[in-house]
């Protein structure tokens, strides 16, 4: 036989018995073809602006996180909310122009031995959140290297690799390596949605940066959730 010829032969052989198994006069089966599922679910639609400061702050109130126990231990004991006026972080000492029309802001903060997360969002009635990104992402370029002036310690921007959320047009991640008398990592997560921003920093383990991406990478879809919620 032929080598060419054989896979004819095999052909014809599954064509028999394909056949087979079907009654007298009855077709074979065609084959189904099914639509692959999507890589991720598709996002809700946005809703529309807000209208009036009172609207803001409802939203706002209702993107913070709910992170109990089954999150890990330590966010039972988390401290009280608060509306100070922060700012959306700062590298470099430059502040994102933009965030100066803040509307409503409300920040959450879980503060643990082996964990440290905080979450802060920011609602606007005039400037869409995507320009707060476009500003931070400008700060990135050149903010490698500061001080910080709160405690005096150095500031290295570091972009690890895999990221622990890949950026997008609508989301930044970062980390930094905090150096004083030791030295720790955090991790930052901002993500965009509408007329509001939402800024998640986070700090695992012994402020290593393996504990600390793996703790903003399981605060991610959480996040995006809550922001999903109101924008």
């Amino acid at each position: 036989m032929s080598p060419r010829r054989a896979p004819l032969v095999l052909l014809s052989l599954l064509l028999l018995i394909g056949s087979a198994g079907c009654g007298p006069g009855e077709p074979a089966e065609a084959a189904r073809w099914s639509e692959p599922a999507s890589a991720s679910p598709t996002p809700p639609p946005s809703r529309p602006a807000p209208t009036s400061t009172a609207e803001v702050r409802t939203r706002v109130t209702g993107a913070m996180l709910q992170l109990d126990t089954s999150f890990h231990p330590e966010t039972a004991a988390h401290t009280e909310e608060n509306t100070d006026a922060w700012k959306l972080i700062s590298l470099c000492q430059a502040s994102l122009p933009s965030d100066r029309k803040r509307t409503a802001y409300r920040e959450r903060v879980w503060d643990g031995e082996t964990i440290w997360i905080r979450q802060y969002v920011v609602g606007y009635l005039t400037v869409p959140g995507r320009k707060l990104a476009d500003e931070l992402r400008s700060v990135l370029k050149t903010c490698k290297q500061y001080e910080v002036p709160s405690d005096g310690r150095t500031s290295t921007i570091v972009q690890p690799s895999p990221p622990p959320v890949p950026n997008g047009p609508d989301v930044i991640t970062f980390c930094e390596r905090l150096k004083g008398n030791a030295t720790r990592h955090q991790c930052t997560l901002l993500l965009t949605r509408g007329n509001f921003v939402m800024e998640v920093d986070a700090a695992g383990g012994n402020g290593d940066l393996a504990a600390t991406t793996a703790l903003l990478t399981k605060i991610a879809p959480l996040a995006t959730a809550a922001l999903q919620k109101i924008a």
